[in-house]
């Protein structure tokens, strides 16, 4: 497979990724060199313009969790034609600046599959906040009792190729982050080959918490319940394929 466009959502309020996203233009556009990203309206301008700085090719999109997996499609949609490697932007500036030769060997895994659904591996889930380890573990458990594959889903990393993105772009009607569930089966149901990889980089933070050291949340309710529901809408993405 030839090397990837990297299509991505961006979404920061706050201004967290701006440093981050200047300090390792250089590595990204070593990796990719075509970068597409679909920027929230509500994202703050320091961080935009270092988004333009890298020279991505960027469209924006209104902010909110209700279209999180629309923006992502459309993200894809960027890639026109090409391989496409879906990552939110925040896990992808991690990951290259923690482990960039991890990011190198995942990227060459099983070039000849249409979708490669990148997870954590136990090691990296097991660092996690408890409310993603809890409510994920619902999710995963589903999905393998539909498809015999025990797979991490929801870190939203995807490998496609130029079929796969199309039949995402064209078919999938999942407009929620429960995309993350949906674009394996839409392409696993289409007769398309998919394969894993698991990444010992890959650690979770809220875009408020971009670069801290530990994440904070599991001591709020709030936050067990968004990702309650975030469960729950994975939930009702898979019933349409039960059998």
């Amino acid at each position: 497979m030839d090397t990837p466009v990297l299509t991505a959502t961006v979404h920061d309020p706050v201004g967290r990724l701006a440093p981050a996203t200047r300090r390792l233009a250089g590595s990204l556009r070593g990796v990719f060199p075509h970068i597409a990203l679909n920027v929230s309206d509500a994202t703050r301008p320091e961080v935009r313009a270092e988004l333009e700085a890298l020279g991505a090719d960027i469209m924006t999109h209104a902010a909110g969790e209700a279209i999180i997996g629309k923006a992502r499609r459309d993200a894809v949609a960027m890639a026109a034609g090409r391989p496409a490697l879906y990552a939110d932007f925040d896990h992808m500036l991690r990951w290259i600046e923690c482990d960039p030769e991890d990011l190198s060997h995942v990227l060459a895994e099983q070039p000849d599959v249409d979708m490669l659904v990148v997870g954590r591996s136990p090691e990296a889930l097991a660092q996690g906040p408890q409310r993603l380890q809890q409510s994920e573990r619902l999710v995963n458990h589903v999905h393998a009792l539909l498809t015999g594959e025990n797979w991490d889903l929801m870190f939203a990393i995807r490998r496609l190729s130029p079929a796969a993105a199309a039949l995402i772009v064209r078919e999938s009607r999942v407009d929620t982050l429960a995309n993350d569930v949906d674009w394996p089966l839409l392409v696993r149901g289409a007769g398309m080959v998919l394969g894993y990889a698991e990444s010992h980089a890959l650690f979770y933070r809220t875009v408020e918490e971009f670069g801290d050291a530990a994440d904070s949340g599991d001591g709020d309710p709030l936050q067990w319940i968004r990702r309650l529901e975030f469960a729950a809408q994975h939930a009702s993405a898979m019933r349409p394929y039960l059998r």
